[in-house]
């Protein structure tokens, strides 16, 4: 793994504005401003409280296994019917995902999802060290920790089906380790349910406020000059060489370099800045249960994987996250799915059964059919970076994302070839 680039030689400043105050947006605000630019960033809430705020908090630098696995389609209609399972959609949603849905299935094929476990790897394995250098920088340290990430089976059946998953791995050599009922008990003593596997991945990371981390990032940013404005866009006022204005509700910003870092609302303002790409939106929910004084809890990020929910102690709590629905933006939330697991995780974790839900919780994970983000400029306007589509990986490569995006508004070299992330690739 490559240690964190040194600063590079000052370049000519810009005014460079970011459409987006989530984990990538404010990442790339940082070094941006780094580098001598000044910086606007602008959204509809304050910094970190969007889609970024409800994550498991892994830092997960082993994460090169694609979403659109082998064999996927075959299953997708029994999770369809499983009202507790990873996999929901919204019926009336179908029609307009249907595109996107085909071609996420495409990207499953075996010597396709090879290729995109390789080209995953350059960013996970740099995941860690970004984060490293960015909460040093805001002085922020205390909020992550590294506990590792840890993925549990309830028998030796559900273990053997990630058999693929572990040849990904291990052909990019990631670390991990394959633990038995036993080890699984010594590293999670408080776990009621005997696991027959587990897979560990010790060198990941964990967040255990995320909003409050990127909340730290704003106020590094804003005491160092940078400007937020928590207003909507609306839409891009587009000139001869590229985006010109940025139009909201409450005002009319012009524009010399723009960013768009939006997470799932960027497909839009994508399109009109010259790239129109598939990005759909895989909804998540969480609980946020406050257990009993004293309750012994598991002690980092743990994937339940036969029912597909993840337990993460966070700092405000247990946090209980679920698998996906498919519904879009404007579809109101169904919070029937994520309660029914309170029952599920009960087995795990008796106390919950005393637990005080303090908080239930969706957002919108932005998605490409093949589990990679857009980084890279616009293929129509020079003056435009794109930043979005991290699916399940957002919090992990936030900050090298917004490393990224600011080697690309200074016109340097990455570090590593940005090809398999532009905005024009094929998607499956």
């Amino acid at each position: 793994m490559s240690s964190a680039p040194t600063v590079s030689p000052p370049v000519a400043p810009r005014h460079v504005t970011i459409i987006g105050a989530g984990i990538v947006g404010m990442s790339a605000a940082l070094y941006l401003q780094r580098d001598g630019h000044k910086v606007t960033v602008i959204d509809p809430k304050p910094p970190g409280t969007g889609t970024s705020l409800g994550n498991a908090g892994v830092i997960a630098t082993g994460g090169v296994t694609p979403t659109a696995m082998p064999g996927l389609w075959k299953k997708v209609p029994k999770m369809l019917l499983d009202p507790a399972g990873p996999f929901a959609i919204r019926w009336r949603y179908l029609p307009h995902i249907a595109p996107w849905l085909i071609r996420f299935l495409q990207a499953g094929d075996a010597a396709r999802v090879r290729q995109i476990s390789r080209e995953l790897l350059p960013l996970v394995s740099r995941a860690l060290i970004a984060h490293e250098e960015l909460v040093k920088l805001a002085g922020a340290e205390d909020i992550i920790r590294r506990v590792g990430w840890l993925k549990l089976y309830g028998s030796e059946g559900s273990f053997n089906g990630t058999a693929f998953d572990r040849e990904l791995m291990t052909g990019c050599g990631v670390k991990f380790d394959v633990l038995d009922s036993d080890e699984v008990r010594q590293l999670e003593p408080h776990l009621q349910k005997r696991f027959a596997r587990g897979i560990f991945q010790p060198d990941a990371g964990f967040v255990s406020l995320p909003h409050k981390l990127i909340a730290a990032y704003a106020e590094h940013f804003r005491r160092n000059g940078g400007t937020i404005l928590q207003e909507t866009v609306r839409r891009l006022e587009i000139g001869p060489a590229g985006p010109e204005k940025v139009v909201t509700d409450l005002a009319i910003h012009p524009v010399d370099r723009l960013v768009i870092a939006a997470g799932a609302w960027s497909k839009a303002l994508a399109a009109e800045a010259g790239a129109p790409v598939p990005l759909d939106t895989e909804r998540g929910y969480h609980l946020n249960l406050k257990l009993p004084d004293g309750t012994p809890s598991v002690g980092r990020p743990t994937l339940i994987a036969d029912q597909s929910y993840v337990l993460a102690p966070m700092q405000e709590g247990l946090r209980l996250t679920s698998g996906v629905e498919l519904a879009g933006l404007d579809a109101p939330p169904d919070f029937r799915r994520i309660r029914r697991m309170l029952d599920l995780a009960k087995d795990v974790l008796p106390a919950i059964g005393q637990a005080e839900v303090t908080r239930e919780w969706l957002g919108y994970r932005p998605s490409t059919p093949d589990s990679k983000p857009v980084v890279g400029r616009s293929p129509r306007y020079a003056n435009t970076v794109l930043a979005f589509g991290h699916g399940h990986m957002g919090l992990s490569l936030g900050p090298l994302t917004g490393r990224v995006v600011a080697d690309l508004v200074a016109g340097r070299g990455s570090e590593f070839d940005l090809a398999p992330y532009r905005p024009d690739r094929s998607f499956r």
